[in-house]
């Protein structure tokens, strides 16, 4: 029975070393157009970038590019999954090659391992979808008035695609889709998650879809302020600092409540930089708005943006100011404090608090007999 089994393995090593040489001639060949779809999506992205004037990029190049990017990307699974099998078969040889040396005979041969069963063969790559199809289904669905429709598969569309696929479909709706189909997507796309998101922002000023960008970029603005810290950590990820700073200053001018809503969440994720930036943001409102603002602020964060305010706004405003914190006695001396903190450079401003009657003494100070000094 050995000598039988001994026989069966070395007919089946030709076999196995037949197979192995056709998995790596496949390989070879495989690898080899996956590098010529490579070359041929990076032209693409090369001629998508050189059009004149960032203008929008022409349709046929977004379905070429798209068409390359599907070929990559499957082959390149294809690629994974022929690299997974000839490892598996090169072990089964390199273990037949090299058997293990019988025990000696006065040994009792040990128990026969049970045999092991194959590994599972990896899953299938999903498949890409197939733009083109999507974006005739969507402008069938518009010509027939299925408007509701058209615009559930935009929603689907936003929410599943990745953000490459889900930009190279808003230019093909600009291109040749529906009046507002693209805007739409772009805005939908906003209500995925952070980091999905801005990455579709990204694919569209890529793509010089600018109209469809800035799109997206403003729906941030209506997001509620309990999922700014997040997108702004996103966007932080993805090394897009400009709009960070921009939806801060966008938030700046936010009714008071919102804006300390935005505040405190942005304290509680410990981002203390956009706190103070949007504070400094802030800085800039109205003196009536701002005596306001730092009554509902936190004191921690009302005390920030008082030592903002008296390094940033003139003397005459700050004793306006000052006259509408008298009411507040913490929030006076708090502001009192960020102006004597450097009395040299507020003497100005100091002087006209006194003019105007109000207390320039440190807290704690005996008071003058005179009044108010």
């Amino acid at each position: 029975m050995r000598m039988r089994s001994t026989e069966e393995s070395a007919g089946q090593q030709p076999e196995c070393e037949q197979r192995a040489a056709e998995l790596r001639a496949e390989l070879d060949e495989l690898l080899s157009a996956s590098r010529y779809a490579g070359q041929r999506e990076r032209r693409l992205n090369e001629a998508i970038r050189a059009a004149p004037g960032r203008q929008r990029p022409d349709g046929d190049l977004l379905r070429q590019l798209a068409q390359a990017r599907t070929l990559r990307e499957g082959l390149g699974a294809r690629c994974l999954q022929l690299s997974d099998q000839l490892q598996e078969l090169e072990n089964r040889l390199r273990q037949r090659r090299h058997p293990q040396q019988p025990p000696h005979p006065q040994q009792p041969l040990p128990a026969e391992p049970q045999p092991r069963q194959a590994p599972p063969p990896p899953p299938p790559p999903p498949a890409r979808p197939d733009l083109g199809a999507l974006t005739e289904r969507i402008i069938g669905l518009h010509r027939r008035g299925a408007f509701p429709e058209a615009e559930e598969l935009l929603n689907q569309a936003a929410a599943r695609l990745a953000p490459t696929d889900a930009a190279l479909l808003v230019g093909m709706l600009s291109q040749r889709g529906p009046t507002g189909a693209s805007l739409h997507l772009a805005r939908t796309a906003a209500g995925g998650t952070p980091d999905h998101a801005v990455a579709v922002l990204a694919e569209l000023r890529e793509l010089g879809l600018a109209e469809e960008a800035a799109e997206l970029f403003h729906t941030f603005w209506t997001h509620p302020a309990s999922a700014v810290p997040t997108l702004l950590a996103a966007l932080e990820r993805a090394g897009q600092h400009a709009d960070r700073a921009t939806l801060l200053w966008e938030w700046g001018s936010a009714p008071a409540p919102e804006l300390t809503s935005l505040a405190a969440c942005l304290q509680q994720h410990g981002r203390p930089a956009d706190v103070r930036t949007l504070l400094r943001q802030a800085a800039g409102r109205p003196t009536a708005d701002l005596a306001g603002l730092a009554t509902e602020l936190p004191p921690a964060l009302a005390t920030l943006l008082l030592h903002e305010l008296a390094g940033l706004r003139p003397p005459a405003e700050l004793v306006r100011l000052a006259t509408a914190l008298e009411a507040h006695p913490d929030l006076y001396r708090q502001l009192l404090d960020a102006l004597l903190a450097d009395g040299s450079r507020h003497r100005t401003t100091l002087a006209a608090l006194r003019s105007a009657g109000l207390s320039t003494a440190p807290p704690g100070a005996p008071r003058s007999r005179w009044g108010r000094r």
